[in-house]
């Protein structure tokens, strides 16, 4: 059996020491991490604020959106637009309820997230939610898009050809992705000539802020990085929490003493608003178990100090390692979160083991969402989305309809987990 540390490459090295996580992601003060090339080379937006390599870019490019999606500016703007899309959600149910139809709930939760990221970054509506033919296909496409990544982390001359095609020529994923930087290029050329007029009072997209904001010099505000700062916006802050959404969902029309308890806190809270059930014990154990088990990347995503040795000791025999500066190490989420020692019967869904002191010390081990100055930016975001999808999910009553673990399982590694490259999704009858 290997041992804790492993490496895994001639220039990387890999952990499965769950008490190094931060070491590796969340060193603390003075000290630097950068990304590691090879990790990102596939995504194919190199000026987005998730594929920056440099410690010190990525630190100026993210500053100026801190403030944007922080918890007080998420727990202020998004409840309008939950006012707007939860009723849209709702109507799918009671479609389906009323027709005693099947709902495909994999579709539906790509078109919350999707919608909002969007309107919440661009101040764009999507209207993904309204078609679910349209959600599917947007949904399918983009796994078809990823499913390319290993491939293109070889081979990346590839991703730039493609972009080269014609828009009829290209693969579909790539069709959606070339259509929505075309719109979001019109977008971004209307914030660019007003800022040239005069410049707005009121930000209402990442492109004003980025365009306003005095500490980035004119090359961090050109054009090409603002699409690629929309378009990793949009990949990571739809797939993730509508992958979160379905696989809790799953999970509790799996389990009904979960389902019960949860309908029951829920049911008992003095409100329903965000806040609110952002205070709810039992809810917040559903969500993180949902994003244990969602695992966020399920590749490797190792960081570089590129200043200093970085010390392993060995927890059993005692030996140090020194890893020198400039070498890549990680820690997979798939290993971290399936570790039998920090999560017991690490593959079943148990909301239990968040809670109380021993929960607690669990947040530690939890890597969906990275960690430290490299945090997604968006996960203030994902959690109002998440509370907000379970609070109206759990009103409605439903059985699985010919949908099983492998349409939620973690079957393959293209860059986000993957279940069985035949799963049609998670799929339900509303009665």
């Amino acid at each position: 059996m290997p041992g804790p540390i492993v490496r895994i490459s001639p220039r990387e090295i890999s952990f499965s020491d769950p008490n190094f996580v931060d070491t590796i992601y969340s060193p603390g003060i003075g000290h630097r991490r950068d990304k590691d090339f090879h990790s990102v080379k596939a995504v194919g937006t190199a000026e987005g604020l998730g594929a920056t390599l440099e410690h010190e870019l990525h630190k100026r490019r993210r500053e100026p959106l801190n403030p944007f999606f922080s918890r007080q500016a998420v727990s202020r703007r998004i409840p309008r637009l939950l006012e707007e899309k939860t009723p849209q959600l709702k109507d799918h149910f009671k479609a389906a309820a009323a027709s005693g139809g099947i709902l495909n709930l994999s579709d539906i939760y790509f078109g919350f997230t999707n919608d909002i990221v969007c309107q919440y970054s661009f101040g764009s509506n999507e209207n993904v939610l309204s078609d679910p033919t349209r959600a599917y296909t947007l949904r399918s496409n983009i796994r078809a898009l990823l499913r390319s990544t290993n491939f293109a982390k070889q081979f990346t001359w590839i991703r730039d050809l493609l972009s080269l095609l014609p828009i009829e020529f290209a693969p579909p994923g790539v069709q959606d992705m070339m259509s929505f930087r075309a719109r979001i290029r019109l977008q971004i050329n209307d914030v660019i000539k007003s800022h040239e007029q005069t410049r707005p009072k009121k930000q209402t997209s990442i492109f004003h802020v980025l365009r306003a904001s005095p500490k980035l010099p004119k090359s961090e505000k050109s054009q090409a990085r603002l699409e690629d700062e929309a378009a990793l916006l949009v990949m990571a802050g739809t797939e993730s929490p509508a992958t979160a959404l379905t696989i809790a969902h799953f999970h509790l029309l799996r389990n009904p003493d979960i389902m019960a308890k949860l309908k029951r806190e829920i049911a008992e809270s003095a409100s329903s608003d965000l806040d609110s059930l952002g205070r709810l014990p039992y809810l917040g154990a559903v969500m993180k178990e949902a994003y244990r088990l969602g695992f966020g990347l399920s590749g490797r995503h190792p960081m570089i100090d590129p200043e200093k040795d970085t010390i392993y000791v060995h927890p059993d025999s005692g030996v140090s390692y020194r890893i020198p500066p400039g070498t890549p190490m990680g820690i997979q989420t798939l290993v971290l979160h399936t570790n039998e020692e920090i999560f017991p019967d690490p593959w079943r869904f148990n909301p239990e083991r968040w809670l109380g002191t021993d929960g607690a010390s669990l947040n530690k081990y939890l890597l969906s969402f990275n960690k430290g100055l490299r945090q997604c930016i968006g996960i203030h975001l994902a959690n109002a989305e998440l509370s907000a999808g379970l609070a109206l999910a759990v009103q409605w009553d439903m059985e699985l309809f010919e949908t099983d673990d492998t349409d939620v399982a973690f079957l393959h590694d293209y860059f986000v987990p993957t279940p069985r490259l035949d799963s049609k999704g998670v799929r339900a009858r509303v009665k």
